[in-house]
């Protein structure tokens, strides 16, 4: 049956996709869709990697961009760095010039073995009727995948007060609708869960207004909250408003991509 808001399997399906994407349900949740003992291997990577540095996320202000540390790093290259840049500046070049390689040291450090989110960008293509693939805004390849990791519980409260969207602001790159997934490396014992609300997104064609200022929880309906194990994927519209729980301990890791649809249905994916 494919009624539910939240669509739970055990593997990803075309028609789980399509109800996803016309707004027929929330998320789609996949059970231990990444190994476990794999998982637990990069866990430790991550959590060590020399190149581990902080993933701000982005406000948008008219037409100002403010990058704010909610207590979230990261591992790999991140689009957002280089909004309002021009393509000389320094964080636009470390952004090409870092995309594809920082999918192969991942690739590299999973060997002999299928990287998790190698795993899904071969069954999205293999599954979805239009295709998909790394996204190529301005002729490159750009990154996908980047590892999220939140190692310093005493800032998870700030993404758990702030419920936030997440949107392309560039017009010139048309979409039909903008999603994410997550796998889940690894999930603290208590906390850390995903919270959706299910609302109507911000239309495709809108610049997304996100302000630290606003009180989303004052104007929200109730939310829903999705309990990710290790090894899950969740899928959900990054144009809907979510957050993260907090926790006290431990750690959180995640590898994240965006999912854009394009005109013709194929679908890109990027950080």
């Amino acid at each position: 049956m494919f009624n539910e808001k939240v669509i739970v399997r055990d593997s990803l399906d075309e028609i789980s996709l399509k109800k996803l994407f016309n707004d027929e349900a929330l998320a789609i949740h996949i059970k231990k869709f990444a190994d476990a003992d794999l998982s637990n291997k990069l866990t430790e990577y991550f959590l060590e990697h020399p190149k581990l540095e902080c993933h701000p996320h982005d406000l948008k202000k008219e037409n100002k961009t403010i990058l704010v540390d909610y207590g979230v790093d990261r591992v790999g290259v991140s689009y957002n760095t280089t909004f309002g840049q021009g393509k000389e500046s320094e964080n636009y070049k470390k952004y090409f010039e870092g995309a594809l390689p920082a999918i192969r040291d991942v690739r590299k450090a999973c060997s002999p073995y299928l990287a998790p989110f190698d795993k899904f960008r071969l069954e999205l293509d293999e599954l979805w009727s239009h295709g998909a693939s790394l996204a190529n805004f301005e002729g490159k390849k750009m990154h996908a995948g980047i590892a999220r990791i939140m190692k310093r519980p005493e800032l998870s409260y700030s993404v758990e007060k702030q419920p936030h969207f997440d949107g392309l602001q560039q017009k010139e790159v048309k979409l039909l609708g903008q999603f994410s997934v997550n796998i889940y490396i690894s999930m603290p014992e208590i906390g850390g869960e995903l919270e959706l609300w299910d609302v109507p997104a911000i239309p495709i064609e809108n610049y997304i207004e996100d302000s630290s200022e606003c009180d989303w929880r004052g104007i929200l309906p109730t939310s829903m909250i999705i309990r990710p194990e290790q090894g899950d994927l969740i899928m959900f519209n990054t144009r809907k408003p979510h957050a993260i729980r907090s926790f006290s301990a431990n750690y959180r890791v995640t590898l994240q991509s965006f999912i854009g649809i394009l005109p013709d249905k194929h679908l890109m994916l990027w950080n």
